[in-house]
């Protein structure tokens, strides 16, 4: 559908949110509009329906920081209020699946693996593989969410899974883990210490793909396993205008942003790549403007770190939305290109589409 205050622009939106970022930035009720879109969603799929923001304790773990009242559950599903203090309500264990995907994989850093691109022993005939940990439960609620199913894992509690029992799936073949989901932001004491376990006897790459909405505490004791291991930590930027991102996301991306810098400034410090950033070019509303804008965002904090621009496939709330044009990818990596970032690639370029639409 076209956005009903700009037609004649032709400035396409998806129902769930119902106006354009033009709008959104111009006024309060689009930006209503779309939170209560969130909760409606939220609601249906047995989730806490918002942010709880009027307890008494206050959860660390997380950018949320939810503030609960006695026995009412946090936004991720996994911690409750009790006796005054903040519980995990399956202590020791996670929401989480696990498959193994053959390197190389679609990894949103394929071009910069440290394994694949950065080991000269690496050869395909050794068919080595990713343990690929998924995260039933998430602390974001995009409206895009290309991994929607880990809210049903969310509902109903399970599988669950120890530390010491993910670790136990891995093999002589194993070369890296990647935590994602969902998103490992919620569980970062389990992917820490499944993390050591899997390195306890040789080495096993660990590498992140998240949202970034962590604790500080968290994210510092993150950045040094990654590093010591020689992973990588993606992370999906979403946007930097903040009425956008929280149309998509429901809450505000101060957390992430800051955690970004943090990072980039961690990533200075090693070999090899840290930080890789994830731009998916929504279309409607990622367009070129807001490649800018976070493309300035992250030149900013290091020109050099290494950006993805993925192809956006409709799905969850936002499926009536088309997929990323040819044209919109190309234009979006010329102007992140022109602002300054020296290590660009359009990611998932199967995914694009010859559709014609406005993108700035």
């Amino acid at each position: 559908m076209l956005c009903p205050n700009h037609e004649r622009e032709r400035r396409i939106v998806s129902k769930a949110i119902g106006q354009c970022s033009l709008c959104l930035d111009a006024n309060d009720s689009a930006l209503h509009a779309a939170m209560e879109k969130h909760e409606q969603l939220r609601i249906r799929q047995n989730l806490v329906s918002r942010i709880p923001n009027d307890g008494r304790v206050v959860c660390p773990d997380c950018g949320n920081h939810c503030r609960l009242d006695e026995g009412v559950i946090g936004f991720c599903n996994l911690r409750i209020a009790e006796q005054g203090v903040v519980a995990h309500r399956f202590p020791g264990r996670a929401i989480a699946s696990w498959y193994f995907d053959p390197l190389p994989t679609n990894c949103v850093a394929d071009w910069v693996c440290p394994i694949t691109k950065g080991d000269p022993t690496f050869t395909y005939a050794r068919r080595l593989s990713n343990l690929a940990v998924f995260y039933g439960s998430c602390n974001s609620d995009c409206l895009f969410c290309q991994n929607d199913s880990f809210r049903e894992m969310m509902a109903k509690g399970g599988p669950l899974m120890t530390p010491r029992e993910l670790a136990a799936v891995a093999n002589e073949r194993t070369a890296c883990v990647c935590y994602f989901g969902g998103d490992p932001a919620c569980n970062p004491s389990h992917s820490l210490e499944t993390s050591k376990l899997l390195n306890k006897e040789r080495q096993v790459r660990v590498c992140y793909e998240t949202n970034g909405n962590m604790s500080r505490k968290w994210l510092k004791r993150i950045a040094d396993i990654v590093t010591n291991t020689g992973g990588t930590i993606k992370f999906d930027l979403k946007a930097v205008s903040p009425r956008l991102y929280t149309a998509f996301t429901g809450m505000s991306n101060t957390a992430v942003l800051n955690n970004f810098r943090f990072l980039s400034k961690k990533g200075l410090e090693r070999d090899g790549e840290l930080l890789v950033a994830s731009i998916l070019l929504v279309p409607g509303y990622v367009g070129i403007n807001e490649v800018r804008k976070l493309c300035e965002f992250i030149k900013e904090c290091d020109p050099t770190i290494p950006t993805a621009l993925l192809g956006f496939h409709p799905h969850h709330a936002m499926s009536d939305l088309p997929r990323t044009s040819r044209a919109h990818a190309n234009a979006a990596k010329d102007a992140a290109n022109d602002i300054g970032l020296t290590n660009v690639r359009i990611g998932n370029m199967g995914l694009l589409s010859m559709k014609e639409y406005p993108y700035d």
